[in-house]
């Protein structure tokens, strides 16, 4: 049994924030970007993510990687 991935996905998710809610808590917006390169690295990835950052005029509170795959069982 040979498992192997297939038709994996990358989706880069940038939050930012946006305010500050009635309760004092703060009000965060998220951008997806879903064609992202599966092969690109993490490092790569999170410089691209500082320039976009510089294009919000909000302030970048998180970053996150979303991957995705089908695993199959190849015979």
């Amino acid at each position: 049994m040979a498992l192997v991935k297939d038709n994996q996905a990358t989706k880069l998710v940038l939050f930012v924030e946006t305010g500050t809610a009635g309760d004092g808590g703060p009000l965060t917006k998220q951008y997806s970007f879903s064609t992202v390169n599966p092969a690109i690295t993490d490092a790569d990835l999170y410089d691209i993510c500082g320039k976009l950052a510089t294009l919000q005029t909000h302030d970048l509170v998180k970053i996150s990687r979303v991957d995705s795959a089908n695993l199959v069982d190849e015979v």
